[in-house]
């Protein structure tokens, strides 16, 4: 029995050995002992991939003590997530009335662009330092700048304004977005993520009819109209923001813990950051310039677009080769393969949002009048950040009313898409192959079925686009989800920061593809389509080149053309109508491209059953 004993305490000798990190964090400077701070220098240069620093150990109990305070925090916590995206809804929702209180005739689009840009280029870094320096005090900066954002918007009286705000409350949206998704997912048991996800997810809800809110606060509020969104977006931040300055106190080891500030400072990757940030901004920037205020041939796109491509393949290079201290480390891909296939299908699911999702980024600005303008600044206009929302305003009647409610279904659909394929990967461990599939068929088959889209059967296409939506939803977040299952606790935030920036460049490439190809076919069928149904209504041929021209560029002065009668104008209206329908076929059948390269990658991912354990990272 002594011998047993013996044995036994030997080998928990041995494993309190193996257990204990090979690194002081916590060392203070010692002028004696250098060999200390060698140590210490070694700690931010790695990271802890055995989680030992986890709040409970994957073979604990995995339970968690929930407080009136803990609970609260949970719920700002997903209130920021949702925050961080409703000033791109309502500002996206309300662009015609934007451009007409503004006085703009272009550049409009630039509003929700300014924000998505923001969010795509600072993502990366702030997810890097929130892992250095911890959550709290990032996040609270994140919020603020949210509502100071929203504050410019509800107040602007210029474009410069209202693209500060935009800009400012995009970065804001980026350490919000990222801070709800890894702060919730943290304090959870891994094999709990899914579920704590689907949480944050479900507060998008009340903010599903964003765009029935706009049609409603702009037609009957003619004092405040379309200022209500940013109002609206201002005073519920400022309530997340108040919560979380009282409540958000994560207890979690950071990788600089234990270190000096001058420590720190210098190990920071500022190289990368300005490598980052500056290399997806301009590359960004020329893919939503070209074909819009310049054409993708002009000296302006092609620089922008190569000098941001080479600063991007620079920075790859550098955090792989150069950096001493990369704010994206190797370990976040070390040793597995699903936190890359997860962000290729983020790539891939992001490039099948803008076309299908129901951001609704100018629904309301498509009246009546859209048919009525240039056929090139329409559509580029009104198609900056989706094409399905462009069907309700184009193919079928723009009654505001119906446009609000032809919106609701795909709006809610890509909700709970989120919230149940988020739950399905906690309630089937190890199935986030299957889950995912069946998420991805239903995007790209629903998606490709739009293309029978056309006047007559708005039913059938709000039917297909709504579970298409459910799709798209059940794809974006849960790949995120994924991604920050498998990877580290030292660098969660830093996974969920580039899962959020990789979808947003996949949705800006896509949005360049689909916008050329569906701009290239209406130019040739908007003039056609429109003198085919005029004639045949009754207008004379030798008007008919006069009439499309009016018709397209200077509607108000429609009565001038010989032969023009109300029939005409309604039967040439409809006929527009046919021309976006027809064109916009081509997107839908382009989708299925894209959701393709997905589902291979999808077929190809591992399994996530070994990692769903009931480690905690971080006790909040």
């Amino acid at each position: 029995m002594a011998v047993h004993v013996n044995d036994y305490a030997h080998d928990q000798e041995k494993q309190d050995k193996q257990d204990k990190p090979t690194f002081i964090e916590n060392a203070n400077e010692s002028p004696t002992d250098r060999s200390l701070n060698l140590v210490k220098t070694q700690t931010l240069e790695s990271v802890d991939i055995d989680n030992r620093q986890a709040f409970k150990g994957d073979d604990s109990d995995g339970k968690i003590k929930w407080g009136p305070r803990s609970i609260a925090s949970a719920c700002f916590l997903a209130g920021l997530y949702t925050g961080s995206q409703v000033i791109l809804y309502f500002t996206g929702g309300s662009l015609g009335f934007i451009a007409e209180d503004l006085g703009l005739t272009t550049g409009s689009a630039w509003l929700p662009t300014a924000n998505i840009l923001a969010i795509a280029a600072a993502c990366p870094y702030a997810g890097y330092l929130q892992d250095l320096f911890g959550k709290r005090y990032i996040a609270l900066f994140g919020s603020a700048c949210i509502c100071i954002g929203c504050l410019l918007m509800a107040t602007t009286h210029s474009f410069g304004q209202a693209l500060a705000g935009m800009a400012i409350s995009g970065i804001g949206a980026a350490i919000g977005e990222l801070t709800g998704l890894a702060g919730l997912a943290e304090v959870v048991p891994v094999k709990y993520r899914g579920y704590s996800l689907a949480l944050v997810t479900a507060f998008v809800i009340p903010f599903c009819p964003y765009l029935m809110y706009v049609e409603m606060w702009s037609h009957h509020d003619t004092k405040v109209g379309w200022r209500w969104g940013p109002w609206l977006s201002l005073i519920y931040n400022g309530i997340i923001g108040i919560g979380l300055i009282f409540t958000y106190f994560p207890h979690n080891h950071t990788r600089a813990e234990g270190f000096s500030r001058r420590s720190i400072l210098k190990r920071i990757d500022y190289i990368g950051g300005v490598l980052s940030i500056t290399g997806l901004t301009l590359f960004l920037v020329a893919l939503q310039s070209g074909g819009y205020t310049h054409a993708w041939a002009s000296a302006y796109v092609l620089c922008t677009l190569l000098i941001g491509l080479a600063l991007i393949a620079a920075w790859v290079v550098y955090e792989w080769k150069g950096a001493r201290h990369p704010m994206v480390p190797k370990e976040l891909f070390k040793g597995q393969r699903i936190v890359g296939l997860a962000y290729v299908i983020a790539f891939a699911a992001g490039m099948n949002f803008f076309s299908i999702c129901w951001f609704l980024a100018a629904s309301i600005s498509c009246t009546i009048s859209l048919y009525k303008q240039s056929s090139k600044i329409a559509c580029r206009f009104n198609t900056i950040l989706n094409f399905f929302p462009l069907v309700f305003t184009n193919v079928y009647d723009p009654i505001p009313v119906q446009i609000g409610l032809k919106g609701l279904p795909p709006a809610f659909t890509t909700t709970f898409g989120a919230i149940g394929f988020n739950a399905a990967l906690s309630t089937f461990p190890g199935r986030s192959c299957e889950i995912l599939l069946v998420a991805l068929f239903f995007m790209t088959a629903f998606g490709g079925s739009l293309a029978c889209a056309n006047p007559t059967n708005p039913k059938t296409t709000v039917a297909l686009g709504s579970l298409a939506s459910f799709g798209v939803g059940g794809v974006l977040v849960p790949a995120a989800t994924i991604a920050m299952i498998v990877t580290p606790d030292a660098v969660i935030t830093t996974a969920a920061a580039l899962s959020l920036s990789i979808r947003t460049v996949g949705g800006s490439i896509g949005y360049s593809i689909y916008y050329n190809i569906f701009a290239n076919k209406l130019a040739k069928k908007l003039p056609v389509y429109t003198a085919e149904w005029a004639i045949k209504a009754g207008l004379p041929l030798s008007s008919a080149e006069a009439f499309v021209g009016t018709f397209l560029t200077a509607p108000t002065e429609i009565g001038s053309v010989p032969g023009v009668t109300p029939q005409i104008i309604a039967a040439a209206t409809r006929g527009t109508q046919w021309a976006y329908s027809d064109s916009l076929k081509y997107v839908w059948f382009t989708s299925i491209a894209f959701g393709g390269m997905a589902i291979v990658c999808c077929i190809l991912l591992p399994s996530t059953k070994k990692y769903q354990t009931n480690r905690v990272a971080v006790q909040l």
